[in-house]
């Protein structure tokens, strides 16, 4: 297959610092946290360091964390196109790397031997079960590619006929999944914010973008613990 993970590299490391563009942050979906119950339609979340109460037209469950679109009406919150945030997001931020402090670590993709690597020098169960998960997906011809800086993203892959099947999850572009060929990138985003920017800055890709307002799932759902990985 004539696509190399670099060329995924390269469109992981965009979209990555897309993030940061301080015009759009306001847009981008947010994650909240639910502290607190008060009726079926309220809830008291957790937005940045501030608590507030704001409704839900779906259930939401206390100590979940979610992505979610936020607008000020009339001085109160109003949240909408609400989306589980996978819990690889959060596990992603615990994880310590062999090497990492390498600079050439900062954009990584695992071979079966570095996996193994690190699962023999896991330093607690967190980051057992996580590189567990990496080497069961491994085995399925699932790749992951990690960026290791302050905002830390993750991108699977699973190379098709003359394709790579991609999904990616960012702190604050949330869940993308999408392909791309030699010379195209097309990608799926729940949220329209997310698609905006994405088109904004598709020049930086060198490839013909096709983007679409639709929900994303991973190639490989992570298990929580060692009892529900699927061998």
């Amino acid at each position: 297959m004539p696509l190399n993970v670099s060329k995924l590299g390269k469109v992981l490391k965009t979209l990555n610092r897309l993030e940061g563009i301080k015009e759009f942050n306001a847009t981008l979906p947010v994650k909240i946290e639910v502290k607190k119950e008060i009726n079926p339609i309220r809830y008291l979340i957790k937005l940045g360091n501030r608590e507030v109460e704001t409704k839900s037209s779906i259930p939401l469950e206390v100590g979940k964390k979610y992505f979610a679109e936020i607008k000020e009406i009339k001085s109160k919150l109003q949240i909408s196109n609400l989306k589980e945030i996978p819990e690889i997001l959060t596990i992603l931020d615990k994880i310590k790397f062999l090497n990492e402090k390498d600079k050439t670590f900062k954009l990584h993709t695992f071979s079966k031997e570095e996996i193994l690597q690190h699962l023999a020098n896991a330093n607690n169960k967190t980051e057992f079960v996580f590189f567990t998960n990496i080497l069961m997906a491994y085995e399925q011809k699932i790749f992951h590619l990690i960026i290791n800086e302050k905002k830390k993203a993750l991108m699977q892959y699973k190379y098709s006929k003359n394709k790579v099947k991609f999904y990616a999850i960012f702190n604050h572009l949330g869940e993308l999944e999408g392909e791309i060929t030699t010379d195209s990138l097309t990608v799926y985003s729940p949220y329209s914010a997310t698609l905006q920017l994405i088109e904004l800055y598709k020049d930086e890709l060198d490839l013909q973008v096709f983007l679409y307002k639709k929900e994303a799932k991973p190639i490989y759902v992570f298990a929580e613990n060692l009892l529900n990985l699927k061998v």
